[in-house]
């Protein structure tokens, strides 16, 4: 299988200081996928990070991520191979960019450092449309 064509965009950070004092939080974040057929051997992957500010779970900030990423592909034996390609090894590609993203909307913000965690990128949920 040859990975013909590959696209890559930030889609959506979106940064909310909650007003929330302290230095004792749990980071908690929520991973989610969305995997689509775009076209004839393209796929659409839509990767969302969130940090919410709950009861249960009380943080500093809330941030909503969402990066969007396109791949063609050639010579694919089947849909099995594609689908095995966009649910692991598309998702550690993207990852970093996403973590990157983050420290630098912290960054820009004038907010001390929020790196997330290297996880395994089978934490990604399907993302369920309501």
């Amino acid at each position: 299988m040859k990975i013909k064509n590959t696209m890559i965009q930030a889609d959506q950070i979106i940064l909310h200081n909650t007003g929330i004092l302290g230095d004792n939080f749990k980071l908690n974040p929520s991973y989610e996928k969305e995997i689509s057929k775009d076209q004839e051997n393209s796929y659409i992957l839509k990767l969302f990070v969130a940090i919410k500010n709950t009861d249960e779970n009380p943080f500093p900030v809330s941030l909503e991520v969402c990066f969007t990423s396109r791949f063609e592909f050639e010579d694919a034996k089947d849909e099995n191979e594609i689908m095995t390609y966009l649910n692991i090894n598309a998702i550690q590609m993207i990852f970093p960019y996403i973590r990157a993203g983050i420290t630098n909307v912290f960054s820009a913000a004038l907010l001390p450092p929020l790196v997330l965690p290297i996880i395994d990128v089978r934490n990604f949920k399907e993302r369920v449309l309501v």
